[in-house]
């Protein structure tokens, strides 16, 4: 009898459990998003690179009547101009951002200049160069002012990292070969400090994805990670803590640049969009959750002659038009970058016009209610065990 009993509760527990599984990859799945346009510099054209847990958003944007590009902070509707160092060309870009609002990016483009901006007393840092070089690009901070990113050394392009201190020299990240003129770029910082990029290989056969782990005595150790077809070109933009990183490498059958995921040991292809001609793919930033962002587009450097923003969760790819309104007016191209609440940062069309934009999920209320059902129910299930 006890047995029976046992047996049927046993029963409902499952199905409680698979229910409530259930409803939760349902709500995942049908997770759709609020778009808000980021406002440009009063110019006709902007991007949006990356997004802050806070909400700080950066990238580059025209100002009325000009053809440059410059760097600019949005918070909440209002949009702020990041000056350009003096003595370089007028043109700018902001590709990181922290929780506090500062920005790291370039200024001018020949050479570029790294900078460290601070929106909360508006000042601006040249960061300098590496030894024997001069100029480079921040691509990325975190909350601990770490600053990763690429510059030359008078050799070679290398990755770099600085604690954004201005008059301190850059810190050459050094690469899998060990020599000082193998090629190296850093492209992003986790919060914890693991950096993503990608360097010549200790075969010195090509430049893989890879990453650099902090070793213990104030240096880093650059690491390989490799790619899905192994020893091909390929490029790591993002990792979180626990050593996950997204990019995209060279297929050796098709000759098109795929996306991937690095799990910490091994990595995987992202895929394309079923059903459309998109053959190129780039993974370019991921959450701790394992929400990963990027673009399908007919060519690599340039979603926008012909391409799509994509989402990629619970192993599934997403087109972000699709979980927009239909009404919007929008075409999302390429998905830049995403926070732990899932919002999403990028560039599309508007208009006739490039423009940024800001998703922030909005769970549709079916899903919502099928959770909240699900779970009434298995709570009933419980009392009754009792």
């Amino acid at each position: 009898m006890k047995s029976s009993v046992f047996s049927r509760k046993l029963t409902k527990g499952l199905l409680c459990t698979v229910a409530l599984l259930g409803a939760a990859n349902a709500s995942l799945a049908a997770t759709t998003y609020e778009i808000i346009p980021i406002e440009t510099l009063g110019g006709d054209q902007n991007f949006a690179n990356d997004i802050s847990d806070t909400g700080f958003v950066t990238g580059n944007s025209r100002k009325a009547g000009g053809t440059q590009l410059f760097p600019y902070v949005w918070r909440a509707g209002v949009v702020e101009e990041i000056p350009i160092l003096p003595d370089v060309p007028t043109f700018g870009r902001g590709f990181g951002v922290n929780n506090s609002g500062v920005v790291a990016g370039e200024s001018g483009n020949g050479p570029s200049k790294p900078f460290r901006y601070e929106s909360t007393t508006d000042t601006i840092d040249d960061l300098g160069s590496l030894p024997g070089g001069s100029g480079g690009v921040a691509n990325d901070i975190n909350d601990a002012g770490t600053v990763v990113g690429a510059a030359n050394n008078g050799q070679s392009v290398r990755a770099f990292v600085s604690d954004g201190t201005p008059g301190d020299p850059l810190e050459d990240l050094g690469t899998p070969l060990g020599t000082t003129d193998s090629f190296a770029r850093a492209y992003g910082v986790s919060p914890s400090g693991v950096i993503a990029g990608v360097a010549r290989n200790d075969s010195d056969t090509t430049s893989e994805p890879t990453l650099w782990l902090e070793d213990g005595v104030g240096g880093y150790t650059p690491t390989t990670i490799g790619s899905p077809a192994g020893s091909v070109f390929g490029e790591a933009f993002a990792a979180t803590d626990d050593g996950r990183a997204v990019g995209r490498y060279s297929d050796p059958v098709s000759g098109q640049t795929r996306a991937f995921f690095y799990d910490g040991t091994s990595s995987v292809d992202l895929g394309l969009l079923p059903g459309v001609s998109f053959d190129n793919a780039r993974a370019l930033d991921l959450n701790e959750a394992g929400q990963i962002v990027g673009y399908v587009a007919d060519f690599d450097t340039f979603p926008s002659f012909g391409g799509a923003a994509v989402l990629w969760k619970a192993g599934a790819i997403f087109d972000l038009n699709s979980l927009i309104p239909a009404d919007s007016g929008w075409n999302l191209l390429s998905a830049n970058a995403i926070n732990t609440h899932g919002q999403i940062v990028g560039f599309g069309t508007f208009g006739g016009d490039t423009r940024a934009f800001l998703l922030t999920p909005v769970p549709e209320p079916s899903s919502m209610v099928l959770g909240a059902s699900v779970a009434l129910g298995c709570l009933a299930v419980r009392k009754s065990w009792r």
